[in-house]
């Protein structure tokens, strides 16, 4: 046995092991879609087993047919074998990208709301291009620039943070992520606060300090949502929510379902703690904030689209949902409930159709889900509702001004949609449109108090009142112009 070859081997693998976190898009890959290896390893043996039969026979062969023959029929065998793998390894992905979502249904619990949840004043005004513009501006650094947003609970408000991440790729070599950029998104007005803290591990970051250089260090076999980040006494968190799979059979084939593992808490130091969801629900800096991963949410309600079968899915389309989205932040939408914290997803019947068909919730601390089909009457979606907000002001010119994040608002178990009108430039609010799910009826609100006057069910009386006031000013300026009048006509009778 060759010891240098040894030597050699052991070096590639402790290298190969060291920089795991590189592969890790490609294994994860084959971790998921075991069916795909599974398939290999029947061809390899096959194809070694009948050429190793075909290799005993060849002398003898050679002898009867020659040379030339024998590398033809060869040839061909090997070309054969090679068409056989790529049959296979095309079935063994369409089975494994379509079992995952045939196999979901049956085991997630899809639980019937009795009524919608009631929405608190906690609500998402601010949409996400408008926050990123107003951190944008609001930058002062040199070397950094903004890194993905999400949306979090802060202080029992729903802002949007940005991380202060490395602008350049020498910069990624040779900088710290600087903090995070906080916009408050329950206001309308430019707010942004920025949180200067010095990371140690971070998004964008290289190499050894890279986040997820360091996470898949921890645990290797998991997929991670977008990380967020939370601010709390001087300190910034990035939190960061982990999948899992457990294997799973299916006549012969095996696969895998995703589940949610836990979630990393990281603090500015670089220490890394590891929460199970038990845990994560019951931690302090967690609380009242949500914690099951928005992908795996969008997921589930994606494989509710095929709970009647792939011959459903593809062809009858009986009971089946559709998730439109309609701007670059998709669904689903943290929401703000009085029963906590909810990722929303509503739904369209498959086809050319825009009402809604289902909506469904998930907790956003534990992961239930629940649906509610609305009554029979019909009840416009999102697509439908953004047409009825720029239909309603007509006098809008709408290549200056775009419709932004269609999103629910629910009062007195009644289904509004509350659409944004922002510049095509992102650089503000102009107003919001409250859309009636039922009636279609478009309330227009520009200021903080109108809306919050709209959500607490104050908004028409407050509007009768400023029309009765403005009445009220109207008939007393028509009594000082009569009045002005009369006394003018006095004047020009004496003289």
């Amino acid at each position: 046995m060759d010891i240098k070859k040894i030597i050699v081997g052991v070096l590639i693998i402790l290298v190969g092991y060291f920089f795991r976190p590189w592969f890790h898009p490609i294994v994860i890959y084959f971790y998921k879609n075991p069916a795909i290896i599974e398939v290999t390893l029947i061809w390899t043996l096959i194809y070694y087993l009948f050429f190793l039969r075909k290799r005993k026979k060849k002398k003898r062969r050679v002898e009867e047919e020659g040379e030339l023959v024998m590398n033809v029929v060869q040839s061909t065998y090997f070309t054969l074998s090679i068409v056989l793998l790529f049959f296979l390894l095309i079935g063994a992905s369409f089975f494994s990208s379509f079992i995952v979502f045939l196999e979901l249904p049956k085991t997630l619990e899809f639980n019937e709301m009795q009524g919608l949840p009631e929405s608190t004043t906690n609500l998402r005004l601010m949409p996400m291009s408008v926050a990123y513009r107003y951190a944008k501006d609001s930058l002062q650094f040199a070397q950094y620039r903004l890194g993905p947003e999400n949306i979090v609970n802060i202080n029992d408000s729903l802002s949007w943070t940005f991380p202060l991440v490395p602008d350049g790729e020498l910069l990624k070599l040779l900088i710290k992520n600087k903090g995070i950029a906080s916009v408050d998104a329950t206001v309308q007005e430019k707010n942004s606060q920025i949180i200067e803290k010095d990371l140690e591990i971070g998004e964008r970051m290289q190499i050894f300090d890279n986040l997820f250089w360091n996470l898949y260090k921890n645990k290797y076999f998991v997929d991670f949502d977008d990380a967020y980040y939370i601010h709390k006494d001087g300190e910034v968190y990035t939190i960061i929510p982990a999948i899992s799979y457990k294997y799973k059979i299916y006549y012969g084939l095996l696969y895998t379902l995703p589940k949610f593992d836990g979630l990393f808490v990281v603090d500015s130091a670089g220490n890394i703690e590891f929460l199970k969801p038990e845990q994560a629900s019951e931690t302090e800096l967690l609380k009242g904030n949500r914690i099951f991963p928005e992908k795996l949410a969008r997921l589930y309600i994606e494989s509710y689209a095929f709970k009647n079968g792939l011959i459903n899915y593809f062809l009858i389309h009986k009971d089946q949902t559709d998730i439109q989205d309609l701007d670059r932040n998709k669904q689903p939408f943290l929401l703000d409930t009085k029963d906590g914290l909810k990722w929303f997803i509503s739904t369209e019947p498959y086809g050319k159709s825009h009402g809604i068909f289902k909506i469904f919730t998930i907790d956003a601390r534990n992961g239930k889900i629940e649906l509610i089909e609305p009554p029979e009457e019909s009840l416009t979606g999102p697509v439908k509702a953004t047409d009825f907000v720029r239909r309603s002001s007509p006098k809008v010119d709408w290549n200056r001004f775009r419709l932004a994040e269609p999103l629910p608002f629910f009062k007195n178990d009644s289904l509004y949609w509350k659409v944004i009108v922002i510049p095509s430039d992102s650089a503000g609010i102009a107003y919001q449109g409250f859309v009636d799910s039922e009636t279609n009826e478009v309330i227009e609100v520009e200021t903080n108090e109108e809306i919050l006057n709209f959500i607490k069910g104050s908004y028409k009386e407050k509007v009768e009142e400023v029309e009765e006031h403005k009445k009220k000013d109207f008939v007393e300026q028509i009594k000082q112009k009569i009045s002005e009048i009369e006394k003018l006509l006095e004047k020009l009778k004496t003289e």
